[in-house]
Order: C-alpha cells, then sequence, then structure tokens
C-alpha cells in the first residue's frame, strides 16, 4: 500500500497546478491557501443552526465567551464613545474578582 506522500495528487483548487507529491500537511496547506483567493464579497450563509460533528458552532461559541467572561461588544459605539470601553474593562475586572471571591468561599 502505498502512502498519501508518495502518490501523485492533483491539486484542482489552485488555478494552473500540475500533479506532484504532495505529504496531508500540504494538501490541506494548499486547500487554506486557494480558500484565501475568495473576494471579500463572498459569504456563508445558514438558515438554522450551524453544526460541525454534532456539535452547535454557535452554542460553542457562546460557551467560550461565557467561560472567557467575555462581554459583548459594540465596536462602533465605543469607538463613538471611548467611556464604554473604559467601562466594560472595569466592569470585566470586577465582575472576575467577584467570581473568584465567590467560588473561594463556596470551596470551604
Amino acid at each position: 500500500m502505498t502512502s498519501l506522500a508518495s502518490r501523485l495528487i492533483p491539486n484542482p483548487l489552485l488555478a494552473g497546478s500540475v500533479q506532484q507529491k504532495m505529504t496531508p500537511h500540504q494538501v490541506a496547506y494548499d486547500i487554506v491557501n486557494a480558500t484565501n483567493d475568495i473576494s471579500a464579497k463572498s459569504a456563508i450563509t445558514v438558515d438554522g443552526t450551524f453544526e460541525v460533528q454534532g456539535r452547535d458552532v454557535l452554542a460553542e461559541l457562546d460557551e467560550m465567551r461565557d467561560a472567557l467572561m467575555l462581554i459583548k461588544r459594540d465596536v462602533d459605539m465605543e469607538a463613538k464613545y471611548p467611556k464604554l470601553k473604559e467601562l466594560k474593562d472595569a466592569y470585566a475586572a470586577q465582575l472576575a474578582k467577584y467570581k473568584t471571591f465567590d467560588a473561594i468561599k463556596d470551596s470551604k
């Protein structure tokens, strides 16, 4: 049985590509690089949930944001009103203190 690296693999994602010996890493790299050629006007729209291997991507992102104690931001408003960013940072710092205090208090 021959390995992927020893076979000739066509790379149809890149214009003008020729068959060449490629490792699995190079194949993945070429696929990623080929997607960089997509124009900025391209978009992917998903109506409903977007799942990867049975996991809801937006739910996962929400959980990560919550775990990192990130506050939902409005960047445009922060640019217009710089005090908003200062308040958000102060709130996040105070919230982290309270969560740490509660965790210590509840562990006793």
